[in-house]
């Protein structure tokens, strides 16, 4: 009854390594979807083992109880760790930078997609400089390269349209 408000919450954070990157013995594709009734930070790294095979979504839904939830946060805070996410990210509110400047992380490169729901609010100036944030689109969901736990699977589109008069 004490805890905090943002209870559900998820950080990805090492203290040692400053990055976390998937793995299977066998080599096996890894394919994970991470859902949060809350916000998700991402302080530290996460990289594919193989960027080919592997897929990652990140999803941050909205709490009822907690009036500012459902974001996803990009960078550390304290100290700008954060170089590479290999993810497709979703916040149902807002995506959000955190310490992606000059004194934290002055490059950083996401490997799969930024959406939200609301609003992507990515300050990438400081002062005079600016800080460089690059998105390489993964497109493999969408083609059928891939398919993640909990997600739809993408169906082409075929559109037919008929004159009716002319």
């Amino acid at each position: 009854e004490n805890a905090p408000k943002d209870r559900a919450s998820m950080w990805v954070h090492n203290l040692n390594t400053n990055s976390f990157k998937f793995f299977q013995a066998q080599n096996d594709p890894n394919a994970f979807t991470i859902v949060v009734r809350g916000n998700i930070y991402l302080a530290d790294n996460l990289f594919y083992l193989n960027q080919n095979k592997d897929g990652l979504a990140m999803v941050a839904l909205k709490d009822p109880d907690v009036a500012d939830s459902g974001n996803i946060y990009l960078g550390d805070p304290a100290y700008g760790t954060l170089k590479q996410v290999d993810s497709f990210l979703y916040a149902e509110n807002n995506l959000y930078d955190n310490n992606l400047d000059e004194a934290g992380s002055q490059t950083v490169t996401i490997n799969g997609n930024m959406t939200a729901g609301n609003q992507v609010l990515v300050d990438r100036y400081y002062g005079t400089a600016h800080s460089k944030l690059t998105v390489n689109y993964d497109n493999r969901l969408v083609t059928g390269q891939l398919s993640l736990p909990g997600l739809p699977l993408q169906q082409p589109v075929v559109y037919a349209y008929s004159v009716l008069s002319w």
